[in-house]
């Protein structure tokens, strides 16, 4: 009968430990707005392909039919990343939205090479592209948490290259149409960035030399780009050739990455 009546206390005070032991915590998730076109296909791909997962993000897409929309809706505190154009995303920094650009995307490409070398056109498809951003408030995504965004998006890329027919079975409806071209780059890169600023005349007079550069946060890319070439190897042709065009700001990335010796030339 003692017996039986100890087997009773414990397995009440094991119930009771049970009811008031700390419900387990749970990954943060990231409200990512985002177009529902061809431009946002590494995004897309990152979610379908489960690699935002992979990477230890929960991200919840959130679509939008426009850019400004979506800008809207970050700047309002209602996502935490945007992937839009980068026309619409530049002409909001200069308005003062607190956003920084994190990674590129996607922008379309006519495919002939003389309307290549037509750097006016270029830059007007270039406003059009995709590039993602995050929005500078409290309780925003930490560096962290970017870090495995941009490092999903890297690795998008890799499968949109390495295995196309997978990547876009995934994305079907994103496909580029017949006669359509795109070019798909992560990087945020600064100096396109810049080209397209000015192109635009969005700065203003007052503003610091500075303040678009302020504004894009590549060492996020340049940081998530060298980890990802120290797990996947140094021989990766895709990540190799990413590697050898990313320019990192000054002091911020790992020894031996290229530092850039000014990127305050939005003017």
């Amino acid at each position: 009968m003692r017996r039986l009546f100890s087997y009773v206390v414990l397995a009440a005070l094991a119930l009771i430990a049970l009811a008031v032991k700390p419900a387990p915590a749970h990954a943060e998730v990231v409200r990512l707005g985002c177009l529902d076109e061809t431009g946002s296909a590494l995004v897309l791909l990152a979610d379908a392909a489960a690699i935002f997962r992979e990477e230890g993000v929960e991200v919840k897409p959130v679509r939008f039919n426009s850019s400004a929309s979506g800008l809207a809706a970050l700047a309002a505190g209602k996502l935490d990343v945007g992937a839009f154009a980068v026309g619409e995303t530049l002409k909001a920094i200069a308005r003062g939205d607190r956003i920084r650009i994190i990674a590129g995307g996607g922008s379309e490409s006519s495919g002939s090479l003389l309307d290549e070398v037509d750097a006016s056109a270029r830059q007007e498809r270039e406003e059009r592209g995709i590039v993602v951003m995050t929005a500078e408030r409290p309780g925003a995504p930490d560096k962290e948490t970017l870090g495995k965004l941009v490092s999903a998006l890297i690795k998008a890329d890799l499968l949109l290259q390495s295995q196309p027919v997978r990547a876009w079975s995934s994305i079907a409806r994103q496909r580029p149409g017949r006669g359509s071209d795109f070019r798909f780059d992560p990087d945020p890169d600064y100096w396109r960035l810049a080209s397209i600023w000015k192109r635009l005349d969005l700065q203003a007079p007052g503003m610091a030399r500075s303040f678009l550069a302020d504004h894009v946060y590549d060492e996020i890319y340049c940081d998530a780009l060298h980890d990802l070439r120290e797990g996947e190897g140094e021989s990766n042709p895709v990540l190799k050739k990413l590697a050898e065009k990313a320019v990192c700001p000054p002091d911020c990335c790992p020894t031996g990455k290229k530092k850039r010796t000014d990127k305050g030339g939005s003017q």
